[in-house]
């Protein structure tokens, strides 16, 4: 979300703060990358400094950076407003933002400093751009530097040339960065503004040419970011894919995406290094692939704040707390890895962390006693003098403290009052076929129906219907009268039952005794991961609430040691296979009409 039609238009951005500068974009504070070099947060800061807000160099008066729904969650999950002004920028805008009267908003008029466009390549984003010059005598700015996050199809540049606009850009360059940053090395695909879920779009079943137009068209998206993704890293990967129909499409249109770059000379070879380090691997999944994992309830830190708490804008959260007054307190927060204490805990499973935060907060007492003696009031002067000097950097400690204890506390309390480990218990039973000692899980549907008519519980109508939804996945369907049963057992409202149903288009079988849907025009090949029902591993956690693995994490150590199998799994360009002869191509794949057309749309 952008800014309101009265606040200064970049002031949207402190939602997606980070808080490291620019002069240190190569020495960030965030944790390291996985490979022990630059995370992809610093790549795609670097990037942006040297190849867009490098420019603010050469106008010692700043600038103004204009940016539309797409590039927007790019530069706002790379940098602070102050950062960005810090560099010359004097006001960010959002060009393609709609009042709610369905009008863009205006902007100030600023005709004597130049802008910074960096836009995505699309009719409406350019569109915009001409309008601000459309009056040559009054121009919105005095000239326009043009940075695109990706390719600038032919036409594109050929409105460009013939518009009014055209006399005032000093500077075009397609900079390929189309993705934006979740933590330092977790990235998403940058959505489109007002569209739907990619989801709800790539796997609906419509035929008519405006769903199969939105269907190619999240295609494309999808595989632009990912292309941009490895111009970021430097590096031109192996791409890879499962057999079915979305998985296969995206990864056909990444690796046309790519070869366009390679053509443009923006990506190296794909080759060994010099070191013999393989190429990166793109494997491509959908969540076909894996329909059950999402359901299941997660008892880490960080899964459990997402799931539970009223998280907005992907790390904003608003807590309340009593102040030193006994008076009620509302503070609004960043869940980011800025803060060090997320950092620490927020892949720690719950049952730990309540043990290991009580403890940490009692050494971090002890070590600053002195600061905590005047806090509470108990301390001499010389013990006054020296905490009054350390108090400002204990007090924001003792917030970050705070906070997380509140958290916690939270969480424990949902945890209880939903009734969670009872739900958690039978998810797990029937997502690894066994109970904890081992027995197999003889009863779910009987176990259902208990744990649904429990009336001494508060379970929300959204566990409810994910339990039945993992009820269907595990045991591979339900008859249509145990399911009507279920439905009016739990509550669940005829325009929620639909997700229900809409498991088929994820090739779960929905009627029990009928074999799964195959999608049209493909072979399904046998899996190459088993299905969760059927011997899933059990994780070995400690807890008998997190037992179930993902099946993502086989599948990633069998990528890892080389052994995913080529006809499960093929080669977008099979010369890189090990072994070529036995790896169909994406064009012999034998993919839906709409998907083998992703491939032939111009990249």
């Amino acid at each position: 979300a952008g800014p309101a039609a009265d606040a200064p238009a970049g002031s949207s951005l402190a939602a997606y703060a980070d808080v490291y500068s620019l002069e240190r974009v190569s020495a960030r504070d965030g944790p390291p990358s996985g490979s022990g070099g630059p995370s992809l947060r610093d790549r795609a800061r670097q990037r942006l400094v040297s190849e867009v807000l490098g420019t603010l160099r050469a106008m010692p008066c700043g600038a103004v950076l204009l940016v539309d729904g797409v590039t927007m969650p790019v530069i706002s999950s790379l940098f602070r407003v102050s950062e960005l002004m810090e560099a010359g920028v004097h006001l960010v805008e959002h060009i393609t933002m709609r009042g709610p009267d369905g009008n863009y908003l205006r902007r100030q008029q600023l005709t004597s400093l130049p802008a910074l466009y960096f836009l995505t390549p699309s009719v409406e984003s350019l569109g915009r751009l001409i309008d601000d010059f459309r009056n040559p005598k009054a121009p919105a700015y005095a000239s326009a530097h043009l940075f695109f996050s990706s390719r600038v199809s032919d036409a594109l540049v050929a409105k460009l040339k013939a518009s009014p606009a055209m006399p005032r850009v000093r500077s075009f360059k397609e900079v390929h960065l189309e993705f934006s940053l979740r933590e330092a090395d977790l990235f998403a695909v940058s959505p489109s503004p007002g569209a739907p879920s990619a989801l709800a779009t790539l796997f609906r079943i419509d035929t008519d040419k405006p769903a199969k137009r939105a269907r190619l068209h999240e295609v494309h998206k999808i595989g632009t970011s990912l292309a941009t993704l490895f111009t970021t890293l430097g590096a031109a990967p192996v791409v890879r894919a499962a057999t079915s129909a979305v998985a296969a499409a995206i990864a056909c249109a990444t690796q046309e995406k790519l070869d366009a770059l390679d053509r443009a000379g923006a990506l190296p070879a794909v080759e060994e290094a010099a070191s013999g380090a393989p190429p990166p691997l793109l494997l491509v999944l959908d969540r076909a692939f894996d329909p059950l994992s999402p359901l299941l309830h997660e008892f880490t830190y960080q899964a459990m704040v997402h799931d539970l708490l009223p998280v907005a804008e992907g790390d904003r959260y608003r807590y309340t707390y009593v102040g030193n007054s006994g008076q009620s307190l509302s503070k609004e927060v960043l869940l980011n890895e800025a803060d060090p204490l997320w950092l620490r805990y927020r892949h720690m499973h719950i049952a730990d962390l309540t043990v290991q935060l009580d403890a940490d907060y009692k050494a971090f007492l002890r070590d600053n006693e002195t600061s905590a003696g005047l806090a509470s009031g108990n301390a001499d002067l010389s013990e006054m003098a020296a905490g009054l000097r350390a108090m400002p950097k204990f007090q924001e400690a003792m917030g970050r403290w705070s906070l997380h204890i509140s958290l916690v506390s939270e969480l424990v309390s949902r945890y209880e009052a939903f009734g969670l480990e009872a739900a958690a218990l039978l998810e797990q039973a029937m997502a690894c076929g066994s109970s904890p000692d081992g027995k197999p899980c003889a009863s779910p549907l009987a176990d259902l129906r208990s744990l649904l008519a429990d009336d001494a519980t508060a379970r929300s109508p959204i566990d409810a219907l994910r339990l039945l939804m993992v009820y269907v996945v595990t045991q591979e369907g339900i008859k249509p009268e145990v399911r009507r049963e279920l439905f009016e057992l739990a509550g669940i409202q005829p325009e929620d039952q639909v997700a229900i149903l809409n498991l088929f288009h994820l090739n779960v079988n929905l009627t029990h005794g009928l074999k799964p849907p195959k999608p049209p025009q493909r072979k399904q090949p046998e899996p190459a991961v088993e299905p969760a029902a059927s011997a899933t591993p059990v994780r070995d956690s400690g807890y008998d609430v997190s037992r179930f693995t993902p099946p993502l994490r086989s599948l990633a150590q069998r990528a890892l040691s080389g052994e995913l199998p080529s006809d499960d799994f093929p080669y977008m360009r099979p010369h890189l296979a090990a072994s070529a002869a036995a790896t169909p191509t994406h064009e012999a794949a034998g993919l839906p009409s709409w998907a083998t057309d992703a491939a032939a749309e111009p990249a």
